[in-house]
């Protein structure tokens, strides 16, 4: 598996996961061969890149988190803000997590090649579901997490288009204006009787800061519930992966320092915690450069120890288990190419 950036894609390559234009609309299935029209919609729809087969591929473990199925039907529901649909499909997230025998968290589950709002907000449910159960909730909270997770950013259809696009950072007036999209979605859904009173909460309070400089409340940790602070997390690294026209996405290993880094002040510490359990450092598909100066590709990840994937060797296609093959206790990931 290779990311192709969009200039380079041609017709005959097959694309690893669904994709979808900026309105939630399904433009090519998993695992279809691309051509002239869908590569010349991918330009248009402003792809950044594409996940593709490639020799590698083979050998890699391309197993998803959730369905395909389960991820397009919740990004329709999304867009058409089927409020019963978002809440069956939520549950239906939660029950596919936790049907794994072994869950971690690839670039390849998650969508950052757009960026929809709709992609975005599966992505964070999608995150936060597996934090949750690290963090103990039981199934009840977990279909409240991934529910409030699903509509944190349901308020920002209150915020002008012209805001929410705009292709560089905003001034002081729209970003105050953008930090009410909390409060606006929890009015939304206030009367809605089908929501919990903790996926509200979740919505409102998931950009609060454990020392009280979040938004809108200025809450401390104390008074902030695990669900918002679960989101906060999540919403954070998706957003950190995300590239923006006024900035470029991180790597995995840079988002996880980030998270690292803002413990105690943005992030609560176990929360961090528990979420990294699930994140890879170097996901499936990764090129990397190994100590003794070789380069491989990242093919496998365990839970057991993400540090220590299996790789395989580019030029020979030797296949090395860091953690298991007794020969490589030494050889180690020097860095990410």
């Amino acid at each position: 598996m290779q990311f192709v950036k969009t200039e380079n894609l041609k017709v005959g390559m097959i694309s690893v996961k669904g994709l979808f234009d900026d309105k939630g609309t399904k433009l090519l299935a998993a695992n279809k061969m691309l051509t002239e029209p869908i590569i010349r919609a991918l330009k248009i729809n402003h792809y950044a890149g594409i996940y593709t087969y490639d020799e590698f591929s083979k050998y890699e473990d391309l197993e998803s988190l959730i369905p395909e199925e389960t991820r397009i039907n919740a990004i329709g529901a999304l867009k058409t803000l089927s409020i019963d649909k978002v809440i069956y499909l939520a549950n239906e997230i939660v029950e596919s997590i936790l049907k794994q025998k072994e869950v971690l968290i690839e670039m390849k589950d998650l969508e950052y090649f757009h960026g929809t709002t709709y992609e975005h907000s599966v992505n964070v449910a999608s995150l936060s579901v597996p934090c949750g159960i690290g963090l103990g909730l039981n199934n009840k909270q977990l279909e409240h997490l991934a529910t409030a997770a699903m509509l944190h950013d349901i308020g920002k259809m209150s915020i002008p288009k012209n805001i929410l696009d705009k292709p560089r950072k905003l001034n002081e007036y729209e970003w105050e204006l953008m930090k009410r999209h909390p409060e606006y979605g929890y009015n939304m859904l206030y009367d809605n009787f089908t929501i919990h009173p903790d996926v509200r909460t979740g919505i409102l309070l998931h950009h609060e800061n454990v020392d009280g400089t979040g938004y809108p409340k200025g809450y401390t940790t104390e008074r902030i519930p695990m669900i918002a602070k679960i989101i906060h997390v999540a919403d954070v690294y998706d957003a950190l992966c995300r590239k923006r026209a006024y900035k470029d996405e991180y790597k995995a290993s840079e988002a996880i320092e980030y998270l690292m880094g803002n413990c105690g002040t943005m992030f609560d510490r176990d929360v961090v915690s528990a979420f990294l359990r699930y994140i890879t450092v170097y996901p499936v598909g990764t090129d990397v450069l190994l100590s003794d100066g070789r380069i491989a590709r990242i093919v496998k990840n365990r839970a057991e120890n993400i540090l220590r994937p299996v790789v395989m060797i580019k030029d020979t296609m030797e296949k090395i288990d860091l953690l298991k093959d007794k020969t490589t206790y030494n050889l180690v990931i020097k860095q990410e190419l």
